[in-house]
C-alpha cells in the first residue's frame, strides 16, 4: 500500500525512533532490553549498517543508524518484527507492539550528527531517570566513555570520536544541554482533516468504504489498524473519510 515518502538522507545517517503502540511499554525488565540489543546486533550484521548511538527507554527507543546494504526502512522493519515476535511469545500477547511506522529524520551534517547523538544520550536525564548520561545502562554512552561498563557493545564509536576530537571532548560535549528540536516521542502532532484525508486515501489506494465492508473481517481490520497507526490521525477523522462506523473502527 502506498505510504508517505520519507526524507532521504544524503549521508545515509538517520535518527530513528520507534515507540510502543498506544504508548505502552515495550520493555518489562532487563532481559527484554538485552534481547532487543541482541536483535539489533543481528540486524546490524545482516544489513551491514553502523550504529552510532542508541537509547532504550521504557516505551520507546532512539537509534542513530547509518544505512549500508539495506535501507533504514528494511533495517527498522526487520528489527521491529524480530523483537515483537519474541516479546509477544514471551508475554502471551498478539497484535502490533510498535505504533505504526517508525519515525525518522535525516542527519546530513557532522554538527547535527553530534547534536542528535547527545540528544539521544540525554533522554534518560531529561526524563529524570538518572542524573547523568553515564548512570543509564541502556544507552550507548558508555560504549564511548567506558566500554567495560557497557551491557553489550555494539556501537561504532570511531567516526564520532574523530569528529568530536576524543573521549574528553565527547564527555564535555555531553555536559551541555541540548536545546535543539529533535525527533521525540511527543513529536506526533494532530493533522488537519484535509491532511488526514490525503494520508488515508494514500493508504487505501482507491479502496472504498463499500470495499472495506465487503472484505473478510481480518483483512478489513488490518486496513483499519493501518489507518489508526498513522501519526496524528484520530478515529473521528477515519470515520469521516472512510464512512465506516465508529464502532467498527474502534473494534479493529
Amino acid at each position: 500500500m502506498p505510504r508517505v515518502a520519507r526524507i532521504k538522507s544524503e549521508t545515509g545517517v538517520y535518527h530513528a525512533m520507534a515507540r510502543g503502540i498506544n504508548r505502552q511499554d515495550i520493555f518489562q525488565d532487563s532481559k527484554d532490553r538485552i534481547l532487543f540489543l541482541e536483535k539489533l546486533e543481528a540486524v546490524k550484521k545482516r544489513s551491514g549498517c553502523l550504529i552510532y548511538a542508541y537509547c532504550l527507554m521504557r516505551n520507546h527507543v532512539h537509534l542513530l543508524i547509518v544505512e549500508k546494504l539495506e535501507s533504514i526502512g528494511q533495517i527498522m522493519r526487520r528489527l521491529g518484527s524480530a523483537y515483537a515476535y519474541w516479546y509477544n511469545k514471551k508475554y502471551g500477547r498478539v497484535g502490533h507492539l510498535f505504533q505504526g511506522r517508525f519515525l525518522s529524520e535525516p542527519v546530513d551534517v557532522d554538527t547535527y550528527l553530534l547534536t542528535a547523538l547527545r540528544y539521544i544520550h540525554q533522554n534518560p536525564v531529561k526524563a529524570g531517570l538518572v542524573n547523568s548520561c553515564a548512570g543509564y545502562p541502556w544507552s550507548s554512552f558508555n560504549d564511548y566513555m567506558n566500554p567495560g561498563k557497557s551491557v553489550k557493545k555494539i556501537t561504532d564509536t570511531k567516526v564520532v570520536l574523530e569528529i568530536v576530537g576524543g573521549t574528553r571532548q565527547f564527555y564535555e560535549f555531553h555536559q551541555k544541554p541540548c536545546d535543539n528540536d529533535l525527533l521525540d516521542i511527543d513529536d506526533v502532532t494532530p493533522v488537519t482533516d484535509a491532511q488526514a484525508k490525503q494520508l488515508i486515501q494514500q493508504v487505501l489506494d482507491n479502496i472504498t468504504a463499500d470495499d472495506l465492508l465487503q472484505m473478510p473481517i481480518d483483512e478489513r481490520n488490518r486496513f483499519l489498524r493501518e489507518l489508526k497507526a498513522l501519526p496524528g490521525i484520530n478515529q473521528k477523522q477515519i470515520v469521516r473519510v472512510t464512512g465506516i462506523s465508529r464502532n467498527i473502527v474502534q473494534r479493529a
